[in-house]
C-alpha cells in the first residue's frame, strides 16, 4: 500500500472518517463533569483530565486527513466548494487543536495553586483578545468548513442527503446538552459516526481508479 500514493492516500482518509468520531466520542466520556475548568474536579481527576484533552487533540488531528479527502471527492464535480471548504475547515483543525492544551495548564494551576487563584489565572487567560479571537472563535470555522464539504458531497450526489443533516446534529448536540453528563455529550458523535462512517465506507468500496479521478 505503501508504494501506492492514491491506495495509501484513499485507506488513511476512510480510516480518519471512521476514527475520529470514536475518538470524539471518547473524549466526552472521559472528560470531567461541568462547564467550567474548576480546579478541584480537575484536582480529583488529574488522569481523566489528561486522557480527555489527549483524545479530543487526536480526534482533532484526524479531521485533516478526513478533510483532505472529502475534498478530495470535490475536486472534478465542485472544485471550488471543494478547496472553500477544506481551506476554512483546516484553518479552524489547526486553530483548534491549540484549544486542549489549556487542559493541561488547567491542571497544572489546580495542582500547584489555590482554587481562587487558579480559578482566577484561567478567567483572565480566557478573556485574552488573542485567545478569544485568535484560537476559541476561528476554532468553529473547522465545524463549517465540514459542513461545507458535507453539503457538496449531497450536492453532487456523492453522499446521501442526510450526511450533513447528520453531522449538523452532531455538532450542535454537544452545545445543547452542555451542562448535561459526559455519556449525554457523547452522544453526538453517534451522529457524527453515521454521517462520515457513510463516506469512508464508500470511499473503501471505490477502486484506485475512481478515486484517482474523482
Amino acid at each position: 500500500m505503501l508504494k501506492n500514493p492514491d491506495l495509501f492516500r484513499k485507506t488513511v482518509a476512510a480510516a480518519a472518517m471512521l476514527a475520529w468520531p470514536v475518538l470524539l466520542g471518547l473524549a466526552f466520556l472521559t472528560s470531567p463533569p461541568g462547564t467550567e475548568h474548576d480546579p478541584a474536579v480537575f484536582r480529583a481527576g488529574p488522569v481523566q483530565v489528561q486522557a480527555s484533552a489527549l483524545l479530543f487533540l487526536w480526534a482533532t488531528a484526524c479531521l485533516v486527513p478526513v478533510i483532505l479527502g472529502l475534498a478530495h471527492l470535490l475536486r472534478a464535480r465542485a472544485p471550488r466548494t471543494g478547496n472553500i471548504g477544506a481551506a476554512v475547515a483546516l484553518t479552524g483543525a489547526v486553530t483548534a487543536t491549540s484549544l486542549f492544551m489549556t487542559d493541561f495548564y488547567d491542571l497544572a494551576l489546580a495542582l500547584t495553586l489555590p482554587d481562587a487563584q487558579a480559578a482566577r489565572v484561567t478567567e483572565v487567560a480566557g478573556a485574552l483578545g488573542g485567545f478569544v479571537y485568535g484560537i476559541l472563535l476561528p476554532g468553529f470555522l473547522l465545524h463549517v468548513g465540514l459542513l461545507v464539504l458535507l453539503a457538496g458531497l449531497a450536492a453532487v450526489r456523492r453522499a446521501p442527503w442526510w450526511v450533513p443533516v447528520a453531522a449538523l446534529a452532531g455538532t450542535c448536540g454537544p452545545f445543547l446538552t452542555m451542562g448535561q453528563p459526559p455519556a449525554v455529550q457523547a452522544i453526538g458523535s453517534l451522529f457524527h459516526l453515521a454521517a462520515f462512517g457513510t463516506v469512508a465506507l464508500k470511499v473503501l468500496r471505490m477502486p484506485v481508479d475512481d478515486w484517482r479521478a474523482a
